[in-house]
This record gives C-alpha cells, sequence and structure tokens, in this order.
C-alpha cells in the first residue's frame, strides 16, 4: 500500500442528485457499485482515500482560498480579536497542540521519540454551525475590520462542504450496507442540526539553520486522529503524512515509528477524506481513523546548501502552505452505537453507547490542553 486511492465520486454526486430510487436499483447499478466497494476498502485500509469529480463549484473553492489568505495576512491584532476559548470552540488560534512528537532537534531514525508535547507551527480560524438553536453551538463570530469578502466566502464554502457531505454519506452508508443510501441522513443523525465545523489553516514560511547530520522532521501539526465523523480536506501542497502501522490512546500519538509514514499526495483538483474516531468507533474498529501529521516539505532552494569547504550552515526552507479542513461532525444527540453490520461472533461490540456532543466537547478540551 504506497499510496492512497484516488475515487471519482460522479455516481454519488448523481446519485444525491436523484435520490428517489430505491436502495436495491441503487446497488444494482454498476458505476454506484464499483464507487462503494472503493470506498469499503479504502475505509477499512488506509481511512484516507481522495476524491475527485466531486460536484463542488471551483469558484467557491477559489474565493474561499483566497480569502483565507488574505485573512492570514492581516495584522496579528485583528486576527485574534476573535479567540478560540473554553466557551467558544472556534475563532483563531495559534497555539493549539495535536499530538506527542519527537523535536525537530531528534532524528527521524532515533529509536526513541521525545514525550514533550510540542505547539504546531500553524495559526487557524474557524466557524461552526449557521443554526445556533438546532446545533447547540454558539453563533459564528467574525473579525470586525476583516475584509468584507471573508464571511461570505467562507460561508459559501461551509454550506458547499455540508452538501458534499451528504454525498459522501450516501457512499458510507452503502459500503456499511445500512437499509437506504439516506440512513445517516435520518432520524436527526445529521441533519440542520449537525456541529460540522470548517477551519482554514495557514502554514508560515519556515527558514532556519540546521546542524550536519541525518535528516530531522520539522513538524507542522503533531500527529493525532481527528475525532469527528470524517474530514474534507482541500490542500494547498505536500506534507500530509499518514501511518498504518503506529498506536495511539485517545486520538493522540502515544508511540511514533518515523520510519512508517507514508505521503499523501498533493491533487489540485481533488479532496482527501479521511475517518475521524466517531465513525471508527460507530464501525466496531472496521474501519479505521488512521493517525497523520503535517510536516515541512523543503524547497529545492532551501537544502544542502552548505559546501564542505567552508563554514556556510544549512539553512532549512520550507514555503507557506494552506489548507482548509471541514470536520464533518453528527447532530449533537446523535446516539453512536456500533453498527449490527459490523458486528458479528468474531467481531463482538467493542463499545459502549456515546452522545456524539460529548465525545466531541472530550476530545476538543484534549486538543487544547485543557484535560486528559
Amino acid at each position: 500500500m504506497d499510496s492512497i486511492p484516488v475515487i471519482d465520486i460522479s455516481p454519488l454526486v448523481q446519485l444525491s442528485n436523484n435520490c428517489d430510487g430505491g436502495q436495491n436499483e441503487q446497488l444494482h447499478d454498476s458505476s454506484i457499485t464499483s464507487v462503494v466497494d472503493q470506498i469499503s476498502h479504502a475505509c477499512e485500509t488506509f481511512g484516507f482515500f481522495a476524491i475527485k469529480n466531486h460536484g463542488v463549484d471551483n469558484t467557491i473553492i477559489t474565493s474561499a482560498w483566497d480569502s483565507s489568505k488574505g485573512f492570514f495576512d492581516l495584522d496579528q491584532a485583528i486576527k485574534a480579536s476573535v479567540p478560540m476559548t473554553n466557551n467558544y470552540p472556534y475563532g483563531y488560534e495559534n497555539h493549539e497542540s495535536l499530538g506527542i512528537e519527537r523535536s525537530t532537534a531528534t532524528a527521524v531514525k532515533t529509536d526513541q521519540p521525545s514525550s514533550i508535547l510540542r505547539h504546531d507551527s500553524k495559526e487557524t480560524f474557524s466557524i461552526g454551525p449557521i443554526d445556533r438553536e438546532k446545533s447547540g453551538m454558539p453563533s459564528r463570530k467574525w473579525q470586525k475590520d476583516a475584509p468584507a469578502t471573508f464571511a461570505p466566502a467562507l460561508t459559501q464554502y461551509f454550506n458547499a462542504m455540508e452538501n458534499l457531505a451528504s454525498v459522501l454519506f450516501r457512499g458510507l452508508a452503502l459500503a456499511l450496507q445500512l437499509d437506504d443510501s439516506s440512513w445517516f441522513l435520518n432520524e436527526g443523525r445529521f441533519d440542520e442540526g449537525h456541529q460540522c465545523a470548517l477551519r482554514i489553516l495557514n502554514y508560515p514560511h519556515l527558514e532556519y539553520e540546521e546542524e550536519e547530520g541525518p535528516k530531522k522532521v520539522h513538524i507542522r501539526a503533531g500527529a493525532h486522529t481527528d475525532y469527528g465523523a470524517m474530514t474534507i480536506l482541500k490542500s494547498g501542497g505536500p506534507g500530509l503524512q499518514l501511518q498504518l502501522s503506529s498506536s495511539k490512546s485517545n486520538g493522540v500519538a502515544s508511540t511514533v515509528d518515523d520510519t512508517a509514514w507514508i505521503d499523501v499526495p498533493h491533487l489540485s483538483d481533488a479532496f482527501i477524506i479521511n475517518l475521524g474516531d466517531l465513525m471508527q468507533r460507530w464501525t466496531n474498529d472496521k474501519w479505521r481513523s488512521t493517525l497523520h501529521r503535517v510536516i515541512a516539505v523543503a524547497d529545492d532552494c532551501g537544502t544542502d546548501q552548505k559546501n564542505n569547504n567552508d563554514n556556510i550552515p544549512i539553512v532549512f526552507q520550507s514555503v507557506r502552505r494552506q489548507s482548509i479542513a471541514f470536520f464533518v461532525n453528527m447532530n449533537g444527540n446523535a446516539n453512536i452505537v456500533p453498527f449490527d453490520t459490523c458486528i458479528d461472533d468474531e467481531h463482538p461490540s467493542q463499545y459502549d453507547a456515546v452522545k456524539a456532543s460529548d465525545y466531541l466537547i472530550k476530545r476538543h478540551a484534549q486538543s487544547m490542553g485543557n484535560a486528559t
């Protein structure tokens, strides 16, 4: 398994647009069956896959991308005027720690990782769902001095991701052999009361001297798993990696083998999908929520600058990188119990029932260093 699969989901988009057909008719469509089989295999093996022909208007993506870049170019005081706090899990932050990683001063091949909890080299801004009453989440807040196009661009992108999540949920339902393709979209599981979050991320330009010796790992976002149902990522460049052989505890890396990371390809016309801990729990570990991280990728002009005959130091450089993540979270009252289709004599249920919002709040607090 060298790379995650790239799946053409146009049949699912068409299915979502024409969702009056019955389950049996859908499953007998060869194009749907092919997509569902690919998704099922990807969820069991990688927990990651890329999607193309997803139906999202490119102008919506471009507008959100450009607006995000402009936001992060603002003065720090403007960005920080809407901070992420214990009571407001959105807004601006630049100190979140996602996992236990070896420090940048530790060589990749070192046997034992550092146990230091490191702050990641990134800054973010997040918004939550639009419907405060149905979602139970705080109302959106915006910086009053941000460009006038900022809020509309992110709102439009959020709406497009809601629609894409609904398309993907149909594929997941079919892959799990549930009663019908709209199973996730029924009975208050994922509707206007969802608790999804949109996060724009900025990884600043890095440049500093390195000592001679083995190559180092420069962490932009520490090793972690996501804790919702799934994440829809628009990436602006390479650096995302996943690990299939690591162990984790409560979504945080506990042991990390730096020789076993798999690069996730940067695909300009695709979204990267990864499952979260809630979906792994829901599928009784049949599907996986995979440990992943973001590293700084060196520019060609920024490495190997030292001549053995002089004292010019090696300078590590990595250009600024952006991404936009849409965290697909269920309605707060959704009851997460392992699916019957994922339980049998050889695979008994591993998890008790949990309310989606309780799990989400607990994991957010852990990521901010406020709980164990």
